[in-house]
């Protein structure tokens, strides 16, 4: 079942069972870098933190088909085109100030696409994406990275 960006809630409910030091069940990421990655995400969908498209249009395009327009879900593993063999340094001192800054950037999301209900920011493998595509996305992403902790 897919996570919805738009139940706080629920989202505080499982950052709150994730302990520093769990296990993924794959991947190098720990918790809080899962944390920080997806706040990358979401500062990247409201331009915060833009991007340049990494791939040739027509690619682009079909990963935006599978990703957004499937009920496919993020398949284990994928790699990121940012990032290396190794998860990035962490950014933030300890994972309750990770988590509020992730719990921070959600709402602006909500509130930057409540005043531009039509703007598209970039993504790094699919262009650009509007409201609708970058929530799809969200859900299949949060879902995923939660997935990876057992959440």
């Amino acid at each position: 079942m897919l996570l919805n960006i738009y139940n706080t809630e629920e989202i505080l409910t499982k950052l709150n069972t994730l302990h520093k030091d769990a296990k993924p069940l794959w991947g190098k990421m720990t918790p809080q870098h899962i944390v920080e990655h997806l706040t990358f995400s979401l500062q990247m969908s409201t331009g915060k933190n833009p991007q340049r498209l990494h791939f040739a249009d027509d690619v682009a395009e079909g990963i935006k088909r599978k990703i957004i327009y499937s009920d496919i879900e993020i398949p284990e593993g994928v790699k990121n085109p940012v990032l290396g063999d190794e998860p990035p340094p962490i950014v933030h001192p300890d994972m309750r100030t990770a988590n509020q800054n992730l719990l921070a950037e959600l709402e602006h999301f909500h509130n930057h696409y409540k005043e531009n209900p039509e703007a598209k920011n970039m993504h790094l493998r699919m262009g650009l994406l509007n409201k609708q595509e970058w929530t799809i996305f969200h859900n299949k992403h949060f879902t995923h990275h939660f997935k990876q902790y057992n959440l």
